[in-house]
């Protein structure tokens, strides 16, 4: 007898599927077209890139201003750059906060590892610039 699975969310499913999406774009082999089209996801993305962005720069010690300053202006660059003709194209804008929350906790890592800070730093401009 043949039973089929039913279709359920499973958060350690996305989560791994998430990561697996964060690693192909940081190494330089991801698709943005390969994104879901989906407005719950994107705001799930940009949510989650907005606390990385906020986490990163309180940990590196600038003030609670500045880092709500940096963290709003990068996702202001974010949807201007996904945004064609007033139009957000979501499958970029989820690739580019994926992307982004990828940086944000390589950024928060270099902070116990000084040494590796210029590395990130340079490969992630690769990465976004691709």
């Amino acid at each position: 007898m043949h039973y089929e699975r039913s279709e359920r969310f499973e958060p350690a499913r996305l989560l791994t599927s998430l990561a697996w999406h964060c690693g192909r774009l940081l190494t330089l082999r991801g698709d943005w077209k390969a994104m879901p089209d989906s407005a719950a996801f994107v705001w799930l993305l940009l949510s989650v890139m907005v606390l990385g962005g906020l986490s990163e720069q309180l940990v590196r010690g600038h003030s609670l201003t500045s880092a709500l300053v940096s963290t709003l202006l990068w996702l202001g660059v974010v949807l201007a750059v996904s945004s064609h003709r007033g139009s957000l194209n979501r499958r970029l804008v989820a690739a580019l906060a994926l992307l982004s929350i990828g940086i944000e906790a390589l950024l928060i890592l270099t902070v116990w590892l000084p040494a590796a800070e210029w590395p990130v730093a340079i490969w992630s401009g690769l990465a976004v610039l691709r």
